[in-house]
């Protein structure tokens, strides 16, 4: 199997609020090594389902299919005794009890777009009066392993009983003592992962109904109304009820009133098909006589006004339980034949209008239907005097270990309305599944930017909590909200204008008086302007600034906020003009008049230049031209008058500037720093560039005819725009068995095996479910 890297990326998620258009599979985790746990009872070798106890112990195993264990870590995997493969090399095998393990199960399902399981219970497991004390404790530490690797790989999960092997009157007591057990004790529906239908939480029960099990139609609708009135909110029951369950033939219950009961009682019926035929022809012949029957029955039974009933038929990839049985069944008795057998079901539920279906099962290695992967190759098997297994290529075939993954997975796209199913087998969409494959859920990049925006809030306000109330941050002070601050920052700013007054101008070269030449020096830093919002990005003027305001306290930074997918440093408070240029365009409108006779600059000037245009003008005038047209690229094209236009205004209405709604140069309709003050907004379409604020030595009166100085190319060229920031079941069998079989203590080295009902139209294959 391809392996995958997934950083940073999300496997498109399972829906957890409805059953409808999915695939599910049926989840055993029922084994278990030596050492990966406590054991089941004291003195137990702690081998479960591989095998009845160790080979060299006398024990035999219980699988045919050999897993592909190639991609399991070190530490999920046990040796097995007693086998080795042809080379020598030790043969190992994994433990459902481990949570990386079903943690993997669960991502390969996530990986090939399964949606999720149902993790099978069973019913004799379960009876405390009995001694169980050890199984069930082994079954409620998987379904915790379960759940967590729902939750965490994104897909559903929901309980099904298996209640075969049980006796008729012990099954009610056992069942409502179990469910409060998982409700209360095990918490299983609080997982937000738990599968819902309609609001409420799936249930699905499977083994009433099969002939010859005793049980009677008032004892499950005695256990259908309490699961509904004893789950919160009720619950959806899905029964798991015999292939023939419409006609009361076969491997059903002759009782026809089970017929009134499975579409009175239960919201899905889920006809059990393993081991009803072995092939494609007999697929077929089931998919028409069956499948189909099945479902237009049930749609007709609606449309009369009764109530409606899902349908969700069981699909299997092939089987084998020769070992299991003891040479009981045939070996490799229901041929996979490349996939061919599985498609054929697929297609014809598909055909049916199914809208739900569940494969059997997706770790089932005991009776040879698992679809996780299986060792491509007989070569890659272990080899022992008295035991065979089976590998992939048995048919002939030569087909990678996911291969029916892969299958499951291409089902699932039909199923979610992604692709139709074909008759005709897709081998070659199968063949290069990778290219394609896997699906991740489309970026909310607008959706995660404003989470991470508001988790950096969040800490940034507990951090200030923390602090007493007196938040520190080395940024600009936030602007001034109280009537107190503004006449403070007035005075500031009449005192800085004082101080400009007094300064002596320059001179030119020549001994003359220069009002230019001011400009042509580092003027030093800008005097302090109040941020456009508060930022945990530290600001190189903003101490001194902050420490004029009363109540800022001056410790320590807040919390480092994780800012890792945040726009780069160009999009940042932080403008650096030596990487803008500023070109100055001349404005489309009537032709303005003539002022004055001095030369017009460059078309392209440094940001110093700009500023002494901006000089020449009187700012505060509105403009009675029309408005300019500009535009903004990676080198600023700004639409500014001619020296010798008359005074403009620059900023918001319709003589203003505005960028681009993708321009990184945020801006608010209200002006940069006009009060009253406001927070910054992120730019958009209708933001203007409005650099209202201007020192006031750029604002006074420069004599005509003086001619600005040379492009000054210092590091302080910005500084022209100090306030301008940029920015089965049990009866042991291949037939889906899943219960323990036995009365009284739960012995798993211990089983007998059913015989072969005569009305299966093969001899190889058993009908009920049988139990491990």
């Amino acid at each position: 199997m391809q392996k995958l890297e997934l950083v940073g990326r999300t496997l498109k998620r399972a829906n957890p609020k409805t059953i409808q258009d999915k695939v599910l599979v049926g989840y055993q985790g029922w084994f278990t090594c030596a050492g990966d746990g406590e054991p089941v009872d004291p003195g137990h070798h702690g081998w479960l389902h591989w095998f009845n106890a160790p080979i060299p112990s006398g024990g035999r195993p219980n699988i045919d299919l050999w897993p592909d264990v190639s991609e399991y870590s070190p530490s999920e995997l046990y040796p097995a005794p007693g086998l080795k493969t042809a080379d020598g090399e030790q043969a190992f095998l994994f433990s459902s009890r481990h949570p990386k393990t079903v943690r993997r199960h669960f991502h390969w399902m996530a990986l090939h777009g399964v949606d999720g399981a149902f993790l099978q219970r069973f019913a004799g497991q379960c009876d405390m009066e009995a001694g169980n004390q050890g199984i069930r404790r082994i079954r409620d530490e998987v379904g915790d392993r379960v759940k967590e690797a729902a939750e965490a790989e994104g897909r559903v999960f929901a309980i099904m009983y298996d209640v075969s092997g049980v006796s008729p009157d012990k099954i009610q007591r056992i069942l409502e003592q179990d469910w409060i057990h998982l409700l209360r004790d095990q918490c299983l529906l609080d997982s937000p992962n738990y599968l819902h239908e309609k609001g409420r939480p799936v249930v699905a029960l499977w083994g009433f109904g099969f002939n010859n099990r005793n049980h009677t139609p008032d004892l499950v609708r005695a256990i259908a109304t309490f699961f509904r009135f004893s789950t919160p909110g009720g619950v959806y029951l899905v029964a798991g009820v015999p292939g023939h369950w419409r006609t009361s033939a076969s491997d059903a219950d002759r009782n026809p009133e089970f017929v009134r009961v499975w579409t009175e009682c239960f919201d899905a019926l889920s006809p059990w098909t393993v081991g009803r035929y072995g092939n494609e022809e007999q697929a077929d012949d089931w998919g028409e006589r069956l499948v189909k029957a099945d479902a237009e029955y049930l749609k007709k039974l609606e449309e009369d006004g009764g109530r409606k009933v899902d349908y969700m038929p069981v699909i299997l990839p092939g089987g084998s339980g020769y070992n299991l049985s003891q040479g009981k069944w045939g070996w490799n008795a229901i041929k996979r034949n490349e996939g061919r057998f599985l498609w054929k079901q697929i297609y014809n539920a598909r055909r049916a209008g199914v809208r739900t279906i569940y494969g059997a099962m997706w770790d089932e290695y005991d009776e040879g239907t698992a679809f996780m992967p299986v060792v491509s190759s007989a070569s890659q098997l272990p080899v022992h005097p008295s035991y065979k297994f089976l590998a992939l290529d048995a048919d002939g075939h030569d087909l990678p270990s996911d291969w029916y993954m892969r299958i499951l997975g291409f089902t699932a796209e039909a199923f979610h309305g992604e692709r139709r199913v074909l008759e005709t087998f897709p081998i070659k969409e199968l063949q290069d599944y990778w290219a394609t494959r896997p699906h991740y859920e489309e970026l909310d990049n607008e959706g995660e930017q404003k989470k991470r925006t508001e988790e950096a809030g969040h800490a940034f306000r507990a951090w200030e909590v923390a602090e007493g109330g007196h938040g520190a941050i080395d940024d600009a002070p936030p602007p001034p909200y109280t009537v107190e601050e503004i006449h403070q920052q007035q005075e500031l700013g009449q005192q800085e204008e004082v101080k400009a007054a007094q300064a002596p101008l320059g001179q030119s070269s020549g001994g003359a008086f220069d009002p230019w030449s001011r400009f042509s020096q580092d003027p030093g830093p800008a005097p302090a302007i109040p941020a456009r919002h508060s930022s945990p990005t530290a600001s190189p003027s903003a101490t001194s600034y902050s420490s004029t305001l009363p109540g800022r306290s001056q410790s320590a930074r807040p919390p480092t906020v994780d800012r890792s997918s945040y726009p780069g440093p160009s999009l940042r408070s932080q403008y650096h003009p030596e990487k803008d240029e500023i070109v100055m365009a001349p404005p489309v409108g009537p032709p303005r008049r003539r002022s004055s006779s001095h030369l017009r600059p460059a078309t392209s000037v440094s940001v110093s230049s700009l500023a002494d245009d901006f000089s020449r003008q009187s700012i505060s005038t509105a403009s009675p031209w029309l408005p300019t047209q500009t535009t903004y690229s990676p080198s600023l094209v700004v639409g500014m008058p001619l020296p010798s236009s008359p005074p403009v205004e620059v900023g918001i209405g319709p003589g203003g500037w505005h960028p681009h709604s993708h321009s990184p140069r945020p801006s608010t309709s209200g002006g940069t720093h006009s009060p009253p003050w406001h927070h910054a907004q992120a730019p958009g379409p209708d933001s203007f560039y409005n650099p209202s604020h201007v020192p006031a030595h750029l604002t006074q009166t420069i004599r005509p005819g003086a001619l600005p100085p040379s492009p000054p190319t210092g590091s302080q060229d910005g500084m022209a725009f100090p306030g301008v920031t940029h920015y089965p079941e049990s009866g042991l069998g291949w037939t889906g068995g899943q219960g323990s079989g036995t009365q009284g203590p739960y012995r798993p080295d211990q089983g007998n095996y059913p015989s072969q009902p005569s009305h299966v139209p093969s001899s190889r294959r058993p009908v009920g479910r049988s139990p491990r």
